[in-house]
């Protein structure tokens, strides 16, 4: 049993070993941009990619781990020796493979490997056509030689370390704690998100974030999705689908009609709430009593009465929110940093206007490669559920809301920096709604009557603040929720959501019955502080004189527009209308869609 257990131990460890070695490799060779960081940024891409490459190293082990445990049941061991030979022996070549090529091609895409370069070899001709006699050589040499002293390696250790002779059925009760911890390591650990390139993201430098990546767990997560947007959702020719989204987007030469702000730079704080509906607002008509400081604060500012979330996800909403980049049907863009990364980002225009921004969240900010997308729009500060204590946690998401607010608020008091830029996402109105408060029977609505009064307690206390005068605050869902139980996904009504702007910036109080959506914030907001925002593509100003007025939505293979008068509802898998009262705006929303995924094919 010992010489299984000693053997398991250390097989996991030559993985490991070799994958942390390629942090240096990678950093070395690309020397030029790896230069200008200190010793210890270096050491930091270590110690936040290690996580990554232990569950790398899980992945190749836990095919050794299986073979192990049926081995306990036979005496002889010659076929186990020669079967975790061959395995390895001809592993290695391929990961060399992946390790060379990511080497080479993240100099010229800017990105760690993934499965993008397969499309090419559709075409091997036209790819092998963009490298050099020399390249083709070197790469080639490179990885024999990685191949090589990886094999001598594990030769050298095999050769020491395989002892193992007869069957030993005792083995069987460390093997399950060996395969635990293979599954452990594999996962990133027992909370609620798996392993994901944003768990590795620590810093503004994108290049530190791409080199604590590692580039086979890399490729091979990326095998398992449909990277590829390049011709999906083609309706139309392209002159014929640009000439219906040029009508959809904010014209060049065009300005707001109206000024909501007394203050040019106020403080900015965007409470963002979670599966927040409309049809739990009495504001907007919904369920009374639910949100009762919502409601009431919405006559205290800005309501938007005809507002809507962009998809029905949390990572889908935040990118829309400070993208204004339109969610789609299928498919999340926070999850593909590579692509995520190069769309705008409003809280870095802020930051770059001179704003001090920060994230505020009571979970796991690595869900859904989250963290990677916050890093990437200038949040220096970022809490998270590891900045709570025992007796603020709840059992299942993390820290209760009231937790947040108070968090948030003693933040407030003690800023230095301004104007400030502070962003907040809610968590108790997810699923399975764990909230301290009994009101309502139905969970749902339960657990957004708690997050209210949160929201009552933090605003009334930031109103007793000394910086309520130049502070607007903007409360807005993440997406709205299934409620009543009766609405499908792809109902008008189960993406209308509130948005609220209040605070002693503002001017004075009214209601914008213009349709709009969750895109149209990033523009909007940036216009009303004289900010420039032509990078937002698809945002589009609400208050602006040429503006379109509509909004887009994505749900599961579909999608919806919503015009002041029109609708239309189209199941893409199905490839029908599900509500269409304009077949014009049908088309739009066809071209609308068409024109996203190629706009997303080509980041």
């Amino acid at each position: 049993m010992k010489s299984r257990c000693v053997y398991c131990v250390a097989y996991f460890f030559y993985w490991l070993l070799l994958f942390l070695l390629l942090k240096p490799i990678f950093l070395i060779y690309h020397w030029s941009d790896a230069s200008s960081y200190s010793c210890s940024e270096w050491a930091k891409v270590m110690i936040h990619g290690l996580s990554m490459d232990l569950s790398t190293a899980g992945y190749f082990s836990a095919f050794v781990v299986l073979a192990l445990l049926v081995s306990s049941f036979f005496d002889a061991t010659k076929w186990l020796d020669k079967l975790i030979k061959g395995y390895t022996y001809l592993v290695l070549p391929l990961l060399a493979l992946i390790v060379v090529s990511d080497l080479i091609l993240y100099s010229y895409w800017g990105f760690r490997i993934d499965s993008t370069p397969l499309f090419y070899l559709k075409t091997p001709k036209d790819a092998l056509a963009s490298g050099t006699t020399a390249m083709a050589v070197g790469s080639t040499l490179m990885v024999i030689l990685m191949t090589l002293i990886a094999a001598v390696a594990f030769h050298f250790f095999h050769k020491r370390m395989f002892k193992i002779k007869g069957k030993s059925l005792p083995y069987l009760v460390p093997s399950l704690l060996f395969a635990f911890l293979t599954v452990f390591f594999i996962r990133g650990g027992l909370g609620v998100s798996t392993m994901n390139t944003g768990r590795v993201y620590f810093s503004n430098s994108v290049f530190l974030n791409h080199a604590a990546i590692n580039p086979i767990w890399n490729f091979i997560y990326s095998l398992s999705r449909n990277d590829s947007f390049d011709g999906r959702y083609c309706y139309f020719e392209k002159d014929v689908a640009d000439a219906y989204f040029s009508k959809m987007v904010e014209p060049e030469a065009d300005s707001t009609t109206l000024s909501l702000l007394k203050v040019s730079r106020p403080n900015i704080i965007m409470v963002v709430l979670e599966s927040f509906g409309s049809t739990s607002c009495e504001a907007l008509g919904g369920e009374k009593g639910v949100m009762p400081n919502l409601s009431a604060l919405s006559s205290e500012g800005v309501l938007f009465t005809r507002f809507y979330a962009n998809s029905f996800r949390t990572d889908r909403g935040l990118v829309s929110l400070l993208s204004g980049y339109p969610a789609q049907p299928t498919t999340s863009l926070m999850k593909y940093p590579n692509k995520s990364q190069s769309v705008s980002k409003f809280p870095l225009s802020l930051k770059n206007a001179g704003y001090d921004v920060a994230f505020y969240y009571g979970g796991d900010d690595n869900f859904t490669n989250m963290r990677s997308y916050l890093v990437m729009s200038g949040f220096e500060k970022i809490v998270n559920e590891d900045d709570f204590s025992g007796d603020d946690m709840s059992e299942k998401w993390g820290a209760y809301d009231h937790a947040l607010f108070r968090r948030v608020m003693e933040d407030i008091r003690q800023q230095q920096e301004t104007p400030f830029f502070k962003l907040m996402l809610t968590l108790n109105s997810h699923e399975p709604f764990d909230v301290p408060m009994r009101r309502f029977e139905h969970k749902y609505l339960n657990a957004v009557a708690y997050t209210d009064s949160c929201l009552g307690v933090f605003i009334d206390d930031l109103k007793k603040s000394s910086c309520w005068d130049s502070t607007l605050v903007v409360l807005v869902p993440d997406h709205a929720y299934r409620y009543p139980d009766t609405l499908q996904g792809s109902d008008e009504l189960r993406h209308r959501i509130p948005m609220v702007w209040l605070g002693g910036a503002l001017r004075d109080t009214m209601k914008v019955d213009t349709v709009a959506s969750q895109i149209d914030l990033a523009r909007t907001l940036l216009a009303q502080l004289d900010i420039d925002a032509s990078d937002f593509k698809f945002s589009k100003n609400i208050f602006g004189k040429s503006s379109p007025k509509f909004a887009f939505y994505a749900f599961n293979e579909g999608f919806g527009v919503v015009e002041d008068s029109a609708l239309s509802i189209y199941d893409c898998g199905a490839e029908k209308s599900l509500c269409e009262t304009d077949s014009l705006l049908t088309k739009k929303g066809k071209a609308y869609l068409q024109s996203l995924f190629d706009d997303l094919s080509k980041r």
